[in-house]
């Protein structure tokens, strides 16, 4: 009889010490969810990054004039129509990453404006290129 007593108690102990390891383990699993909530997913981040470089090097991103005298000075080296167009691609480029990065549109948004322009930028084919 003393030994049913003892098994019993025994197995109260264990059983009590394994859910408070569960509820422990509950919390923390609670907290992890909650931090990663904020975070944006990966593979999303990954493939805008993608998108922004693939674009910046389509409308030559980097070849923005400062000036109005220097933009004068490049519409003799480029096709004036494709260097408008260009330009104002660039400046929606722009104006759309401003806006992610205040926090105006989410990742998801944004992405899926970053294909809109991508798409409008490779339509336009090879026409940002040296004109000839």
């Amino acid at each position: 009889m003393e030994f049913l007593f003892f098994f019993s108690l025994a197995g109260v102990i264990i059983v009590s010490l394994i859910l408070k390891f569960d509820k422990k383990q509950a919390v923390k699993v609670n907290a992890v969810l909650k931090e990663s909530r904020s975070v944006p997913p990966l593979f999303m981040l990954k493939s805008t990054e993608q998108k922004i470089s693939i674009l910046k090097a389509a409308l030559r991103y980097d070849d923005v004039p400062q000036n109005m005298a220097a933009a004068a000075s490049l519409s003799n080296i480029y096709n004036a129509q494709s260097e408008s167009t260009r330009l104002s691609k660039v400046q929606e480029l722009k104006l759309l990453s401003s806006k992610y990065n205040n926090g105006l549109i989410s990742i998801e948004a944004y992405n899926a404006k970053l294909d809109e322009l991508l798409e409008q930028v490779q339509s336009q084919g090879g026409s940002f290129e040296l004109a000839c």
